[in-house]
């Protein structure tokens, strides 16, 4: 006989060994790594859209955007133009604004005065004499002269915006009607009135007030025949004749080409 005993044993947990740790430690370990994984996933989720858009979308409008915006300033042209009608013909008398005149001009500068009037000289002004008032008021080729400049072969030089905003203006258009230009231009295909193929559009971004007002203004260009090979959405100088032409009752304003140069974006590629 011996004297002996067993020590009882500890009792071994899930690990193999007593419990003498938390398993908190474990849970805490877990949660952070999972957590990080989900940052992670969730920036290359915002970050892969945002560096594909950037590598591969082009820093201009399309020419969808281009052709639907043309298609909506058209209509709201011819609009205005039918407006002023209905309004001229409900008041005949009635002043048009016109900023290519010298009663705008001076309007514009603040020449006419609504001051006292001196000592000596009366409060009603005297009747003005009809035959200067209508010359006055008459817009002349000299008036165009004066206003817009001209190259060296006497070639006006207009952008796209004001040319496309003549239109409807009886008074500029009886002037302006087959006078040579010159404007600078981005050029695209003629989707909305082309019968004969032999048209293109050119157009130019226009901001009234900020980056984000901007949007192309478009008047269609005719070669009188197929157009010559072009870069769609490239830069190009145009020279031709400006002409007024009513297509399906609007009052379309267009050049007639004579030649085109390719050049470079200008450095004012946004209209004010």
């Amino acid at each position: 006989d011996h004297d002996h005993h067993h020590d009882e044993h500890e009792p071994h947990g899930c690990c193999g060994h007593g419990h003498d740790h938390d398993h908190a430690e474990h849970v805490h370990t877990h949660d952070h790594e999972d957590s990080t994984s989900g940052v992670a996933f969730s920036l290359l989720v915002l970050l892969i859209p945002l560096l594909v858009a950037t590598a591969y979308s082009q820093d201009r409008f399309s020419s969808d955007y281009v052709a639907k915006w043309g298609k909506i300033e058209r209509q709201m042209m011819q609009k205005r133009i039918a407006d002023s009608r209905n309004a001229a013909g409900k008041s005949p008398d009635a002043p048009v604004t016109n900023p290519y005149t010298r009663e705008g001009i001076e309007s514009a500068e603040g020449v006419a005065s609504t001051g006292t009037p001196a000592a000596g000289q009366p409060d009603t002004p005297p009747e003005p004499d009809a035959k200067a008032a209508e010359a006055w008021g008459t817009f002349t080729m000299e008036d165009l002269k004066k206003m817009v400049p001209q190259n060296d072969k006497g070639e006006f030089l207009l952008d796209v915006p004001q040319i496309f905003y003549t239109a409807g203006d009886k008074e500029l258009m009886d002037v302006m009607e087959g006078i040579p230009v010159e404007t600078t231009a981005q050029l695209m295909e003629e989707t909305l009135n082309n019968p004969n193929n032999t048209r293109l559009k050119a157009f130019r971004l226009f901001i009234e007030c900020c980056a984000a007002d901007a949007r192309p203004l478009s008047v269609p260009v005719d070669f009188g025949q197929a157009p010559p090979d072009y870069t769609e959405m490239g830069w190009y100088k145009l020279y031709g004749k400006l002409h007024y032409a009513k297509e399906n009752d609007e009052i379309i304003p267009m050049i007639r080409i004579e030649r085109i140069e390719s050049t470079t974006e200008p450095t004012d590629g946004l209209l004010f």
